[in-house]
């Protein structure tokens, strides 16, 4: 080997020498690094590896009536999770907890679609069942060893435990959905239960309390060694309600038993649906509020949801606007023929003869507020209905209440008039456009087969002629439905037409004139108490509105409804009994929705309403209510009020144990 190569040799030697030093001194650095810096981080996680957070949910926190009794509490249950990060063998142990839990409901597929939905939160248990009951907790307990990544944790079972007393003012509680992430739920995480409705989901944030966890050191098994620490959970808040018991149940019950007797009756054999409420007049709180059916799952809360044509509870509205626009005066007779005089000849109720104002309110004239109805016009109408409240939701404390969005859902004013016109617009011009697309397309396929001159002319004619009637009559339609007429003053003015209310709207309206024009916000929470007694937050009355409208009128009206329940009016049955210093002011409904269902061949049904505030010379108490197909609003809705102002009053008989016998008034048959 020569010099040169020599040279060249040595020089490669020296540079791979220089290479390997540099890469041990690298690698000594980052020894060095690792042992003295950042040795803190891997121990946190290695010791991350062997420790695992194991939640411990919080106890929801109990719903109390104002009395003091518990209708919704917390007990000691069981769920079973999946813990993903010691899940082995997913197929097999998915397919033996299944097996173990034989559930129709919960099949491999269910639980695998479990898993991929938390794909980005595998670290979390994933909850496959609550609930569970001890003979299944012990089922899986005993076959353990097939099952890695399950485990058996405690978990509190929500329970209401009168069933499904006042359950729509409730709610109920489901596994968090669409909910996620959004505005007010960034703490929580998929498989935490929720409100879904009523006070469970209003008071949410209130009632849910806050998760505790255990930090516990497990084996390379996934099998807890040790327990590190334990942070204990915070129970949630209790939240005093508005509701009294004895008033919810007496409600519930009386609405049972209105139901199963109605069903009985030809003329009310599809009676199985309604809404009542009963407020207090004086600071607007609700003492009871009952819907059926009573599935608060499947069923809105038709109290605060349902929306129904009001019938004659709303000709109050129509009277105040008479006698506050001076077109009447109490003792003014109106001669009732049997139907009012003005097309469409709607028929009256009462009986032909003469009648007054508080007859016609106790005998519920149609003819009368018909006349009214002309006499004053629908904008006058609307403004008494909007001093009363008629015109916008009531803002309780309960979610989803209907806000209207329909045309005409609430009062005829002029904007929702205007909104209904332009509905009604697009509705007819469809109907028409779809018409006339129609006919074209008919002769023309007529005419495309003719191959006649003369029968092509003439069905060119027939064409032509077919769609200047369409046209003709789509301009009829069109100004008509466009447009407001007497016939629709008439109908509003009786309670009847395009109008609609929740329940509760027509309970707090005829509260307000019970109250002398004072509106209270209506509420169903009064108090959130910590778990040790504390006052978190109290709920005071809050008046929302003072109608303009004289003390007279207020007198008048009032006096007009006492007469609903003495002789000769449409509710004297339900209270003939009561004692005379317990007066009811009332007034019956009888309304004709117009929807599917309500005739059947030649069988009419209809809604039955009522409402009633009592004492009348210093009312405490309201109640509204609606029964659907309940015929009557005296034989249906008001045997209900009548069961709950009983209890209230205290005029209930007891038996010789002590217990609510049957009432001493006599039962109430359909007028």
């Amino acid at each position: 080997m020569n010099g040169k190569r020599r040279k060249a040799l040595e020089n490669d030697i020296n540079i791979y020498k220089r290479i390997v030093m540099l890469i041990f001194f690298v690698l000594f650095i980052r020894l060095g690094w690792l042992q003295l810096v950042e040795v803190d981080i891997y121990r946190t996680k290695a010791e991350d590896n062997r420790m695992r957070l194991i939640t411990i949910p919080a106890t929801r926190g109990n719903i109390i009536t104002n009395d003091g009794v518990v209708i919704a509490t917390d007990h000691p249950s069981f769920q079973v999770s999946i813990t993903y990060l010691g899940l082995k063998n997913q197929d097999q142990v998915v397919n033996r907890l299944a097996e173990i839990l034989n559930d129709p409901e919960i099949t491999p597929e269910y639980i695998n679609n479990l898993i991929k939905e938390h794909k980005y939160r595998l670290y979390e248990p994933i909850v496959v069942k609550r609930n569970l009951s001890i003979e299944t907790v012990t089922a899986i307990e005993t076959r353990r060893g097939e099952l890695p990544g399950v485990t058996i944790e405690p978990a509190p079972e929500r329970k209401y435990l009168y069933g499904n007393l006042a359950g729509h003012v409730l709610g109920y509680l489901s596994e968090i959905n669409e909910e996620l992430g959004k505005e007010g739920y960034e703490e929580y995480k998929l498989g935490d239960l929720i409100g879904k409705i009523g006070i469970e989901k209003e008071y949410d944030k209130y009632l849910r309390g806050k998760n505790g966890f255990r930090q516990v050191e497990v084996n390379v098994k996934n099998r807890p060694i040790r327990e590190v620490t334990t942070i204990s959970p915070k129970p949630g808040n209790n939240v005093i309600l508005t509701i009294d018991f004895d008033l919810q149940k007496a409600m519930d019950e009386a609405f049972d038993n209105v139901l199963a007797e109605l069903q009985k009756n030809p003329k009310s054999d599809k009676a199985n649906a309604g809404a009542a409420i009963l407020l207090d007049v004086k600071t607007g709180k609700v003492l009871a509020m009952s819907t059926r059916p009573d599935d608060r799952i499947t069923v809105q809360n038709k109290a605060i949801q349902g929306r129904y044509i009001p019938g004659s509870t709303f000709k109050m509205v129509t009277g105040i606007a008479a006698l506050e626009e001076g077109k009447v005066t109490p003792e003014e007779i109106i001669y009732n023929p049997g139907r009012y005089w003005y097309p469409p000849y709607i028929k009256s109720v009462a009986p032909v003869g003469p009648i007054n104002f508080y007859s016609a309110i106790a005998k519920s004239d149609n003819v009368y507020f018909q006349e009214m109805g002309r006499r004053v016009g629908i904008d006058a109408i609307a403004r008494i209905g909007s001093e009363l409240g008629l015109d916008k939701p009531t803002g309780i404390d309960l979610p989803f209440e209907n806000q209207g969005v329909s045309p005409l859902q609430g009062l005829p004013t002029i904007e929702k008039r205007l909104e209904y016109f332009d509905w009604a617009a697009m509705i007819v011009n469809k109907r028409y456009e779809g018409k006339i697309k129609k006919a074209e397309e008919e002769y023309n396929k007529l005419i495309a087969q003719t191959e006649d001159s003369t029968e092509k002319e003439k069905l060119e004619w027939k064409k032509e002629n077919e769609i200047k009637r369409l046209k003709a009559q789509w301009e009829i339609d069109l100004k008509w439905n466009t447009s407001w007429h007497d016939v629709d003053t008439f109908n509003i003015a009786i309670g009847q037409g395009r109008q609609n209310y929740t329940p509760l709207q027509i309970a707090n309206y005829v509260a307000t004139i019970a109250n002398n024009g004072i509106r209270y916000k209506p509420y169903v929470a009064e108090k959130i108490i910590s778990p040790d007694g504390k006052i978190i937050k109290e709920f005071k009355p809050e008046i929302i509105g003072k109608a303009n409208i004289s003390p007279k009128t207020f007198d008048v009206i009032k006096k007009a409804m006492i007469q609903t329940t003495q002789p000769g009016g449409t509710a004297y049955s339900l209270f003939s009994k009561f004692p005379k210093e317990i007066k009811v002011a009332a007034k019956t409904g009888t309304a004709q929705p117009g929807q599917a269902g309500y005739r059947v061949g030649d069988k009419q049904y209809y809604d039955g309403l009522f409402v009633a505030f009592a004492p009348a010379d210093d009312p405490e108490i309201v109640f509204a209510g609606v029964v659907e197909f309940g015929y009557s609003g005296g034989g249906s809705a008001g045997r209900i009020a009548k069961a709950v102002f009983e209890e209230y009053f205290g005029l209930k008989e007891k038996d010789k144990k002590g217990n609510n016998s049957t009432s001493y008034v006599e039962s109430f048959s359909l007028d």
